[in-house]
């Protein structure tokens, strides 16, 4: 079989796929006009949404492979094969067959599978669409931490080198200048001796600064971490089938324990909570390095309890803001809530109102018909009357006669 009998036998049959979406299109409608929508069930509606918006794709991707022309038959038969899954899914919805919906997402997913597949990034796109609707949720979230643990692993010490680096730099050039100036001017050796030992202090000390905020937020990531992997046989997956959110806590937690070990960690060295203390170092070799130990335990426990985090926030909140604004404030907040329930009671009076002022309006429209009538009824025997007068007289007269 030739290049040419292929490419027409090919273009033939996507050809009456393009008809055969566009007649079930038709087929639809006209199943749709004759069901009320009333009767069908919210998710088998919400599914039949779905197969028109995947016919819709698929007559797209049928478009594109009639421009591309196909080097093989085998992938027409294959959509050929797609359309006729897609009418069978169809058929069990407009059937309304609720308990054929599953069979009718799963075709739909191999379908959108198929289609995602010949597309840019669409292993991508699969791999997170099975996940989210295949994995169990502790599953989500672990993958929620794979995928964070590169970020954060680069990010923060990437600031790290940026600030240290800019940091140094700029204390070497003031140091320079210092010597510059030194050799200009002439001092003892003591003097230069004093000033030289200036500088190479503050930088360790901003070296030492830096590192406790880098233990504080690697501790509260390692923390929530722990927490995370601990806590997972408390994520069901009935709770969470087809839903993303384990992912979204997976990758989101270990950012939170970051914040909150920084948090601390600044909390603490500024006094605002007095009962927590930074211990200091003694003389002894082994006890150079005790603020690591004591950040990193906090910043830990922080990230690893979220009570013990909310708490101390809690703390530093009553320490800013004074007991007595924060009273006021709940009590301006009780205030607005009792004066939102005044007006819904009065909207509530005045809805009451409004109802007995349309019923009297009613009453009073029902008392002009009756007056009407009764006035149409007055004009109508007053009209009678000289009939009956003129009638009398003549038969006087004729008596007379």
């Amino acid at each position: 079989m030739s290049h040419k009998d292929i490419q027409e036998q090919c273009q033939s049959i996507l050809k009456d796929l393009q008809q055969e979406i566009y007649q079930l299109l038709e087929e639809i409608q006209n199943k749709l006009q004759q069901v009320e929508l009333q009767n069908l069930k919210e998710n088998i509606q919400e599914e039949i949404a779905s197969q028109i918006s995947l016919l819709q794709r698929l007559g797209e991707y049928i478009l594109k492979v009639q421009k591309s022309k196909p080097k093989s038959i085998a992938e027409c038969i294959t959509l050929q094969s797609k359309l006729k899954s897609v009418k069978v899914a169809l058929y069990f919805l407009i059937m309304m067959k609720q308990e054929k919906i599953v069979l009718a997402k799963n075709i739909r997913h191999d379908i959108e599978y198929f289609i995602n597949s010949k597309t840019l990034l669409g292993f991508t796109k699969n791999f997170f669409k099975q996940a989210v609707r295949e994995w169990s949720a502790p599953t989500k979230i672990l993958l929620g931490l794979a995928m964070a643990m590169p970020i954060y692993s680069i990010v923060i010490p990437g600031v790290f080198v940026i600030t240290v680096a800019v940091t140094t730099l700029t204390q070497i050039d003031s140091l320079a200048e210092i010597l510059k100036n030194s050799n200009t001017v002439a001092e003892s050796p003591s003097i230069l001796d004093e000033k030289a030992k200036v500088k190479p202090s503050q930088i360790q000390l901003f070296f030492e600064r830096s590192t406790l905020v880098m233990v504080a937020g690697f501790a509260g990531t390692f923390g929530s971490i722990i927490s995370i992997l601990i806590r997972l046989k408390k994520y069901q997956d009935s709770d969470y089938k087809g839903s993303a959110a384990p992912i979204l806590v997976g990758f989101a937690k270990p950012l939170i324990g970051t914040a909150f070990g920084i948090l601390v960690f600044t909390i603490i060295n500024s006094n605002i909570i007095s009962t927590i203390q930074v211990p200091k170092s003694s003389e002894e070799p082994g006890n150079t390095d005790i603020k690591y130990y004591f950040f990193f335990s906090i910043a830990f426990v922080v990230g690893f309890s979220e009570r013990l985090a909310d708490d101390i926030i809690q703390r530093a909140e009553g320490v800013v803001i004074p007991s007595e604004t924060v009273t006021k404030l709940k009590e301006a907040g009780e205030d607005f809530h009792n004066s939102a329930q005044d007006i819904q009671g009065a909207g509530k009076d005045f809805q009451h109102s409004a109802k007995d002022i349309q019923e009297a309006g009613e009453d009073f429209q029902s008392s002009a018909k009756d007056i009407q009538e009764a006035a149409e009824d007055l004009k109508h025997s007053a009209a009678n009357e000289p009939t009956t007068e003129s009638s009398q007289a003549n038969s006087s007269q004729t008596q007379k006669a």
